[in-house]
């Protein structure tokens, strides 16, 4: 007997169980109790909404339909039963979420030509062909996919065991009789609806316990559209995946609107804000003096309410200007500054660059210009996650993982763990599948065996700067997303032996100090891979080692600012004299010396030096084993050698 029959009284003599909607909400504000115990679940309070109908507002007719969806908000629960019925009722679709709909599914069956076109001609055409929108269940973080209520029917049925685990096919657990399963059912993030409560064919239904919240605060594409799927929108797989409720307050349309906070504070608890507005300006005349003041003023009230609590303000993500134009009276293309610059004014308040949460493709584009699609969804969330990690977790934890991380890694990458031992930098990402680091210098360094991941590294924490690849496999790939177009093989060289090589008394060696500074600039063959200030440093240290004839300074050798050995300089007339061995034995003590591992990078062209490292006894890496990526080569750190 399906639990469908049981609940219209078809099947008399069946004990249900059953569970008020509202004990069950995650993500709602408030809820408002309606007529025979139906409710209807917000994500704004009241507050809120009468600000985004005021006068405000830009479109304050739209902002109330949007604000009445209910996007992010869920009911979560336990139970033993096989099947459940959630009672719902829902809302007729807003009219701009239906012009946006019917675009999609022109899109979709290819009858358009330019984006522009294929939306004039479906202005008055009937209905979309789909919704787009439902109720989405999860059970024990198994998808069951997106339903909706038959018609002239309260009610959406789910089967909660999974077929797979059935002792035979189509049989079926016992009610009440099964394993306990958790269960999250997403309501419609495009439309509102009214709920009353959950019946299962078990013997329990039990709320779980609220979490804090992640709030975002965005427009249409933090709202769902049109992911086709609410538990898809970014905001849920975010908050999902940091382990928080999440509070959407995506609505389509809107842009930075002061005044639109009250009344929300005392009903949340954020462990994290994420601001996703701006996007809007491009579609109508804006002036950059009116949208400053209400970037200004929107952040000054994010920051009064939740002082303390980590806030991240994402510029606009990239959209596909062709094949929808931005109005020509919009100031759209300084609003991305105009967030970076006022965000910048409050502490707390870490700007993200939203260009890098999205590729810059047309195809994970639900609308083709605007909205990400599902898969366009899944990546700014895990972008996003990215980013967020990195700046909330201490880099003395993430120096650990990288290192257990690369414990048994191939040996190429000893040179990124010795920097992580050494303290050098900081670490950009540890997970398993990418490693990657930012020295000092600028430069980073990257090992990456998952390609998504490296991808969404690249693309949401790393920048355009000279680049160590470690990963040969990934090399080209990781020159595309960063823009380096120079790919220069290098030779890694590791001293790995235990005993110190020997020093010639012939050829003293001594540190040299901050009086040098000057001397050692001039001579440097490559004084441009180091600023004054990090070589005087290194003079400072005594990490830049000269060698003298008699008095005479002769030539040096000291470290670049990842910790490798380099700027090995021996002046013209004293090569081919013991001078560049006695220097590099000098170094490699020294480092041991330290408690460090030497090694260096050598140029496979630069025969002289791979020469001397093998006489030093060094472990020279073929160069398909790393790689430098920059813009033009020479800005590539060199070990003029």
């Amino acid at each position: 007997m399906r639990l469908s029959d049981m609940t219209r009284g078809e099947a008399p003599g069946y004990a249900l169980v059953r569970a008020d909607a509202a004990a069950l909400l995650h993500g709602a504000v408030r809820h408002e109790s309606e007529l025979e115990g139906w409710i209807r679940p917000w994500r704004f309070s009241a507050d809120q909404m009468r600000a985004m109908g005021s006068c405000q507002a830009w479109h304050p007719g739209l902002y109330r339909q949007m604000g009445r969806a209910t996007a992010g908000v869920c009911l979560e629960f336990t139970t033993d039963s096989s099947e459940v019925a959630v009672e719902v009722r829902l809302d007729g679709e807003p009219v701009g979420t239906r012009e946006v709909l019917k675009y999609v599914d022109a899109r979709e069956a290819g009858r358009q030509g330019t984006a522009r076109e294929a939306f004039a001609r479906q202005a008055g055409a009937a209905a979309p062909a789909r919704m787009h929108d439902g109720l989405s269940c999860e059970v024990d973080g198994r998808p069951l996919g997106v339903r909706v209520p038959a018609p002239a029917d309260d009610q959406v049925t789910f089967t909660l065991d999974d077929p797979s685990a059935a002792p035979a096919e189509g049989v079926m657990q016992l009610p009440g009789m099964g394993d306990t399963h958790h269960v999250r059912v997403w309501l419609p993030c495009l439309r509102g609806c009214t709920l009353r409560s959950v019946v299962g064919n078990g013997s329990f239904i039990d709320p779980v316990e609220k979490r804090r919240n992640l709030l975002v605060l965005g427009d249409s594409i933090a709202q769902g559209f049109v992911v086709d799927d609410p538990a898809l929108a970014w905001p849920t797989l975010l908050a999902a995946e940091l382990g928080l409720d999440v509070v959407n307050q995506g609505v389509g349309g809107q842009v930075f609107q002061p005044g639109t906070l009250y009344g929300l504070a005392p009903a949340i608890d954020p462990a994290a804000v994420i601001v996703a507005l701006g996007a809007n300006y491009r579609y109508e005349p804006c002036r950059e003096r009116l949208v400053t003041r209400d970037v200004r003023s929107f952040l000054e009230q994010v920051a009064r309410l939740w002082e303390g609590v980590p806030t991240w303000v994402a510029t606009p993500l990239w959209h596909d200007e062709d094949a929808w134009p931005s109005h020509r009276m919009s100031c759209f293309e300084v609003v991305p500054r105009l967030i970076r610059e006022q965000a910048s004014r409050f502490d707390g308040m870490r700007v993200v660059d939203g260009a890098g949460l999205l590729d810059h493709d047309a195809a994970l584009m639900a609308d083709g210009f605007e909205h990400p699609g599902p898969a366009g969804s899944r990546q700014v969330a895990r972008r996003l996650g990215l980013v967020m990690e990195q700046a909330s977790t201490p880099q003395v934890e993430l120096r650990e993982r990288a290192l257990s991380l690369l414990a048994k890694a191939p040996r190429r990458t000893f040179v990124l763990a010795e920097c992580l031992r050494r303290g050098v930098g900081s670490v950009i990402c540890a997970r398993p599948g990418c490693v990657a680091l930012r020295e000092p210098g600028g430069m980073q360094m990257v090992w990456a065996t998952d390609r998504e991941l490296a991808k969404d590294v690249a693309c949401a924490l790393m920048s355009d700067s000279v680049t160590l690849c470690l990963e040969p496999s990934l090399a080209d790939d990781l020159a595309g997303w960063l823009g380096l177009p120079v790919k220069d093989p290098v030779h890694l060289a590791i001293y790995r032996k235990k005993a110190r090589p020997r020093v010639d008394a012939a050829h003293p060696v001594r540190p040299l100090g901050p009086q040098d500074l000057s001397a050692v600039r001039q001579r440097m063959t490559h004084p441009e891979y180091q600023t004054d200030a990090q070589t005087l440093a290194l003079l400072g240290e005594g990490n830049v080692l000269g060698a003298f004839a008699g008095d005479e300074l002769v030539g040096f050798v000291g470290e670049q600012t990842e910790g490798s050995m380099g700027m090995l300089e021996v002046f013209e007339d004293f090569r081919r004299h013991g001078w560049a061995l006695a220097l590099e034995s000098a170094k490699i003590c020294q480092v041991l010396d330290r408690g460090q591992t030497p090694w260096c990078e050598v140029w496979p062209d630069n025969k002289p030096s791979v020469r001397l490292q093998h006489k030093l006894g060094l472990t020279v890496l073929p160069a398909t084993e790393a790689c430098f990526l920059a813009k033009s080569r020479g800005s590539v750190p060199e070990d003029a050698r």
